[in-house]
C-alpha cells in the first residue's frame, strides 16, 4: 500500500503562489494533495501587466497564466472567490469566510499585500480607487469607457497619487485613454527610491509630453464632494478638480492572518532562510513575509523564495534564501531605466556622469575606493547588468574607469575582457 499523500494547502493565489506551484511541479507533487485558496475568481495572473491592460496594449486573457482549467488538469484543487479568516493551528485547519474548514498537513501563506493607505480625509467618496487587481482595472476602464461613449473624454480629470512605478503606470494608462491626468507625489522627483533628481526630472519631461501633469512635494489633505468625488485639496493650499482618483502609494503586507494565529512577525510574517514560520507546519512566501527585518515587493527575490520552499517541501533539501541586492530594471512609457545600489551622490563618492539632453540619455556611476557602488541609467540601459555584476563582484575598476560611461565595447577594449558578442 502506498504512503498516504500530505495535504498541502496554499492560501493566496497571486504571483508568488503561481510561481511556487511551477517550482513544485518541476520537482514532484505526487506526494501531495494540493489545494489553493484565492479570493479572486480568476486564476493566477501577472499583476505587472495590469498597466498594459489599462492602457489597452493587451487584454485580460493574455495576462492570466493559470486559468481554472490549469489547476484541474494537474490535479490541483482550486477554491476561488473565497477568503480565509482564521488559522486554527491546533486542529491544523483554516476557517473560510463561508464557514468551511479545510485541513492541512502543511500550510503555505502567500497572502500578498494590499495598497498602502494615505491619511487624506473623505476617501469613502465614489470614484476613488486603488490599482492592484484586475477588478481595479475593470472599474477604471468602465469610467474611461463611459466618458468615451458620451464623447466627453476631454472634460474628465483624473488624479493619480504616487510617483512610484505603479502610480506612473496608472497615470500613463489613463492618459492613453484620453483622460486629463494630474499625478501628485510627496517627494521632489519621480521614482525617488530608484532614481536621483536628475534622472527623475528626465522621466518627468517624457511623461509631460504624454499629457500627464505633475504636482510634486505635495500631499492630498482631503477629497471633496457630496457623494461622488469632485476635487482634491492639498496641504499646500492648492485644489484640483477631479472625477476619478487612483491611489498608488505602495503596498502593505497582508500579515494579519498569520500574526492573529500567533505566528511571529512585525512588518510581515517572520520566516527563516528556508521560508519556515515559527510554526513548523506553516511556511510563508512573497509580499506577506518578513525576513531579517526586510519585506519584499520585487519579483526576483520572491522567485528565489519559491525555489527555496519547493526544494524543502519536495526534496527535503535546505537551500537557504539570501536577500541579495536586486537591480531595478524598468520600462516606463517606452523609456528604459536602470538603477542599482546607491543612487544619491555624496562627498564619499567619485561620480562619473554623462548627460545628453537632446537624446534624453543620462548615465551616472558612483565609485567608492575605485569600486562601483551604484549606477543610474536613463534612456539607454544596455550596460546596466554589466555595471551590476562589477558592483556585486566589488571589482577594482581603476584601469577602465575613464571608459565606463561609454559602455562595454569601450571598456572591454581597454582591458583583457572579451568584447560583447
Amino acid at each position: 500500500m502506498s504512503k498516504s499523500k500530505q495535504t498541502l494547502l496554499i492560501v493566496g493565489n497571486g504571483m508568488a503562489a503561481g510561481r511556487l506551484l511551477d517550482e513544485l511541479i518541476k520537482r514532484d507533487i505526487s506526494g501531495f494533495e494540493i489545494t489553493v485558496i484565492g479570493d479572486e475568481r480568476q486564476g493566477s495572473y501577472n499583476r505587472i501587466m495590469l498597466s498594459p491592460v489599462l492602457a489597452g496594449e493587451t487584454d485580460v486573457p493574455a495576462i492570466i497564466g493559470k486559468p481554472s482549467a490549469w489547476y484541474r488538469d494537474r490535479g490541483i484543487r482550486f477554491v476561488s472567490g473565497v477568503q480565509v479568516k482564521a488559522i486554527e493551528r491546533e486542529q491544523k485547519c483554516v476557517l473560510t469566510t463561508e464557514g468551511n474548514r479545510l485541513r492541512y498537513d502543511h500550510l503555505v501563506l502567500a497572502t500578498g499585500s494590499r495598497p498602502a493607505k494615505i491619511p487624506a480625509k473623505n476617501q469613502q467618496l465614489e470614484n476613488i480607487y486603488s490599482f492592484r487587481t484586475l477588478r481595479d482595472v475593470d472599474r477604471l476602464l468602465n469610467v474611461a469607457r463611459f466618458h468615451d461613449k458620451h464623447g466627453r473624454k476631454t472634460d474628465t480629470d483624473a488624479l493619480v497619487i504616487g510617483g512610484g512605478l505603479l502610480g506612473l503606470e496608472a497615470a500613463y494608462g489613463l492618459a492613453l485613454k484620453g483622460l486629463r491626468v494630474t499625478l501628485v507625489h510627496r517627494s521632489g522627483w519621480l521614482l525617488n527610491r530608484q532614481l536621483d533628481k536628475a534622472a527623475g526630472t528626465y522621466l518627468q519631461r517624457v511623461l509631460e509630453s504624454k499629457n500627464i501633469h505633475f504636482m510634486l512635494s505635495d500631499e492630498v489633505e482631503r477629497f471633496t464632494g457630496s457623494h461622488e468625488l469632485k476635487a482634491a485639496e492639498f496641504k499646500s493650499g492648492r485644489s484640483v478638480s477631479c472625477k476619478l482618483c487612483v491611489i498608488a502609494t505602495g503596498i502593505t503586507p497582508n500579515k494579519e492572518l498569520g500574526l492573529t494565529a500567533g505566528l511571529q512577525g512585525d512588518r510581515g510574517v517572520s520566516v527563516d532562510a528556508y521560508m519556515a514560520t515559527s510554526d513548523t507546519s506553516i511556511s510563508a512566501i512573497g509580499e506577506c513575509v518578513e525576513f531579517k527585518g526586510a519585506t519584499f515587493g520585487l519579483v526576483e527575490p520572491i522567485w528565489h523564495q519559491c525555489t527555496t520552499l519547493a526544494e524543502r517541501l519536495c526534496n527535503n533539501i535546505k537551500r537557504p534564501f539570501e536577500n541579495s541586492p536586486v537591480p531595478t530594471k524598468l520600462k516606463v512609457s517606452g523609456v528604459n531605466l536602470f538603477s542599482a545600489g546607491e543612487f544619491i551622490t555624496t562627498d564619499e563618492h567619485r561620480e562619473l556622469l554623462y548627460c545628453d539632453d537632446q537624446a534624453g540619455i543620462y548615465r551616472k556611476i558612483l565609485l567608492r575606493d575605485n569600486r562601483i557602488v551604484g549606477a543610474v541609467l536613463f534612456g539607454d540601459a544596455r550596460d546596466g547588468q554589466d555595471y551590476f555584476s562589477m558592483l556585486q563582484e566589488k571589482r577594482d575598476v581603476s584601469d577602465i574607469a575613464q571608459y565606463l560611461l561609454m559602455g562595454r565595447a569601450f571598456y572591454a577594449a581597454s582591458s583583457d575582457e572579451p568584447a560583447a558578442a
